[in-house]
């Protein structure tokens, strides 16, 4: 039987931000901040930044429409916060409107050139609307002014794998795995890269993804695929088997066309 080369999964990129899901009791305090910040609206509706944090305790609870229109009184009132244009690009993003988010990061920047998560935020913006070329410039841009910002190596590194980079990218993956060397999807990206070079130690990496993420189904799914690609006589049924048996789907199409048992 003919194997024909099977694809490897991708790892997805970061963004920056972050949110988290609150309790009962921290949802009842962002509920009275938000009510306190209403009276305070009422008694000086030019105070920009009452504005800005109602907004940003919108955005905490996902009310990303209601947050956005308090960043844009906000703006209305003081049209040069850098970081009131940041927070707004941010719910953008939220939302998926990534032209809005960024042309808003766009003007952050342009107030405030130093801000590396504008830079990091545009980038991830830019890759999302297929600009790929635009996002690797900006994420080079946060690198300069943070030359230790993992998030960027790592999502440079994608972008650089996706545009078949492959030794830029390795370069990137390198970098990630200095900060943090127990970063299992750096080395989940670099061995992939490392095997559309045809490079022997890919399976080195792949190895160290397995030994740091144990119960991740891509670990061992990218394993399998690459002794099949390069006709390893290895047992890559046990891995596609273990990648099933922790969730992912796809593994099962090729137990089935591969494995007999």
């Amino acid at each position: 039987m003919k194997i024909c080369l099977y694809l490897f999964l991708l790892c997805s990129y970061f963004t920056i931000y972050s949110q988290q899901d609150f309790d009962e009791e921290e949802e009842k305090e962002i509920t009275k901040d938000i009510e306190e910040l209403n009276a305070l609206i009422t008694k000086e509706p030019k105070n920009v930044e009452n504005y800005y944090f109602r907004g940003y305790r919108y955005y905490e609870t996902k009310e990303y429409y209601e947050a956005i229109s308090d960043y844009d009184k906000a703006l209305s009132i003081d049209p040069n916060d850098a970081k009131i244009y940041f927070s707004r690009g941010i719910s953008n993003m939220k939302l998926k409107r990534f032209k809005n988010a960024i042309e808003d990061f766009t003007k952050s920047i342009s107030l405030n050139g130093n801000l590396k998560k504008s830079y990091f935020n545009r980038a991830y913006s830019k890759s999302k609307i297929n600009d790929l070329n635009g996002a690797i410039s900006d994420y080079t841009k946060s690198i300069e002014l943070n030359p230790e910002y993992l998030a960027a190596y790592e999502n440079r590194g994608i972008l650089k794998k996706e545009l078949h980079l492959h030794k830029e990218a390795i370069l990137d993956f390198d970098k990630v795995i200095k900060i943090n060397p127990k970063f299992a999807e750096a080395y989940q990206n670099r061995g992939i890269s490392k095997a559309m070079l045809n490079l022997k130690d890919a399976i080195n990496d792949f190895d160290q993804v397995i030994i740091l993420a144990p119960n991740d189904p891509e670990g061992y799914y990218n394993r399998a695929l690459y002794f099949i690609n390069f006709k390893i006589k290895r047992d890559y049924c046990s891995d596609l088997k273990k990648s099933f048996s922790f969730g992912y789907l796809e593994a099962k199409e090729l137990i089935t066309e591969l494995c007999k048992n």
